[in-house]
């Protein structure tokens, strides 16, 4: 009985490691450990920036038409200024990067204005390598008349990424406050 019961208790000590191992097996093989099933924005588009826009400030946004811009040198994290979208829809553009072998990717998050607040918009993060060439992606489902921002993050420990973006589709867009700028 007792040598039965051990047999039960190593099985189910097996099944249960094989369940947690499985459930590790949804990771891809990249050092990020994001899930294979991740936003990624696809390559192409360009960028021509505006006139008088500073390229080479550490941080800086400028509204033009219905795009903002916003330049990025040396940072890991930033955020834009709030932005009203003009439809459903915005289109991201980027071209940034990094120093970084290992980590050739940042994140742009969305985030929406809630009561004087800001909120994490459910799937709102995309990713954008940074390999110096465009990639471009949408975030669709955003609601005409409500006020969004942009959260820009690389995880890269020691290294920085420097580029740009810009974010086309705008009604409105606010100018960027100091204050708009710290880490997301």
């Amino acid at each position: 009985m007792k040598k039965a019961k051990r047999l039960l208790a190593l099985a189910l000590a097996l099944v249960f490691a094989a369940a947690v191992f499985t459930a590790c097996g949804n990771k891809d093989d990249g050092d990020e450990g994001e899930v294979e099933n991740k936003n990624v924005a696809a390559p192409g588009g360009d960028i021509a920036w505006p006139e008088g826009m500073d390229t080479a400030a550490r941080f800086a946004t400028q509204v033009g038409g219905d795009t903002l811009y916003a330049v990025f040198n040396g940072v890991q994290n930033r955020t834009t200024a709030y932005f009203t979208p003009a439809g459903s829809s915005i289109t991201i553009t980027s071209k940034a990067t990094t120093e970084s072998e290992k980590r050739t990717e940042y994140r742009v998050t969305l985030w929406k204005e809630s009561y004087g607040a800001r909120e994490y918009v459910t799937g709102g993060t995309m990713y954008f390598t940074a390999d110096g060439s465009c990639y471009t992606g949408t975030f669709s489902g955003l609601e005409p008349g409500n006020r969004y921002k942009l959260g820009i993050a690389y995880d890269g420990g020691s290294y920085y990424i420097s580029g740009g973006l810009t974010v086309g589709g705008l009604a409105q867009a606010d100018d960027l406050d100091d204050d708009d700028s710290a880490a997301a």
